[in-house]
């Protein structure tokens, strides 16, 4: 009988220590983390941080297109978000410049000839620091960022001299050339943190059947590091699309100049600012890129995820 009741009374203790440490939080910690009035205070903090994001984020362009869609003396007067009347002047007023359409066409020209070049050359380099143990390879590839830590500005002397002796002032290919130097080292460093990622056996599968280096790279490599590609596409694009400090250095005549230049000339030489027409003139720049963007971004964070882990 008293075996029966020890045996008992050891069941119990047992379950009751397996109820309590498997039971609800709040009944072991204070259960303020799992209580509805935890949960919201979590959600709150997070919801904080994003809103105040979105907000910094989406002003400057919600505000750039009220701007846009108002009159000149509209600007000051009614500083809301919303015009009273919303009108279109300004963006034909923009259209019909004429230096809009051909500075439109350059940058696309510019921003294309960019983005192949540098992946032209960044594939190459790429794939020998990944899969080439040369010595001295970890230093080299830490040296390739150096011309990433010089400012334009400080590039403007020294290139406008090597244009001029090369005889290449004032054209688009100078642009291209520059502006992809200025890139490879960013996309030599994201693709071989991608290569990297890419097994090598697969590699060495298609080198049994025969297949050379370059066979590889063209397919194998370069499929598999499609969504590298499209991210460095991306960013020598868009630095192609913004730089104005080397188009004004490099570029003598209206025809050859870029957007942001083009922005730039629409000041009055009165110094009499058409606030409207540069508003429409940053939308019309803007709204492409974006568009083209939201339909590629999801290899562009795969590209930057997986080609920052080395």
């Amino acid at each position: 009988m008293a075996t029966n009741t020890r045996h008992n009374t050891r069941a119990t203790d047992t379950r009751v220590a397996r109820d309590g440490a498997s039971g609800p939080p709040d009944r072991r910690i204070g259960g303020l983390a799992a209580s509805p009035l935890g949960r919201g205070v979590r959600r709150v903090l997070l919801w904080i941080p994003l809103i105040i994001l979105v907000l910094w984020t989406v002003m400057p362009f919600l505000i750039t297109m009220s701007i846009s869609l108002k009159a000149r003396g509209e600007v000051f007067a009614d500083p809301g978000l919303l015009p009273d009347s919303p009108r279109l002047d300004a963006y034909r007023e923009v259209i019909a410049r004429p230096g809009f359409r051909g500075a439109f066409l350059n940058s696309v020209l510019v921003g294309f000839g960019t983005a192949a070049l540098t992946i032209a050359i960044s594939v190459p380099a790429a794939y020998a620091f990944a899969r080439f143990g040369f010595r001295g390879r970890h230093l080299l590839l830490l040296f390739t960022l150096l011309p990433r830590l010089v400012p334009s500005l400080g590039l403007m002397i020294p290139l406008y001299q090597i244009a001029v002796t090369a005889g290449m002032l004032d054209k688009r290919l100078t642009l291209v050339i520059v502006y992809s130097g200025m890139l490879v080292p960013l996309a030599v460093w994201l693709l071989v943190g991608f290569i990297q990622q890419i097994p090598r056996e697969l590699e060495e599968a298609a080198n049994v059947d025969g297949a050379s280096m370059f066979k590889r790279i063209r397919y194998i490599v370069l499929p598999l590091a499609l969504p590298a590609l499209i991210t460095i596409g991306v960013l020598a694009f868009r630095e192609a699309w913004n730089e104005f400090t080397l188009v004004l250095v490099l570029t003598t005549t209206p025809g050859k100049r870029t957007l942001p230049y083009e922005l730039y000339l629409m000041q009055g030489i009165q110094g009499i600012q058409n606030y409207p027409a540069e508003a429409a003139f940053t939308i019309l720049t803007i709204v492409p890129f974006i568009l083209i963007y939201t339909r590629i971004e999801k290899y562009i964070v795969a590209g930057i995820t997986t080609g920052s882990v080395k």
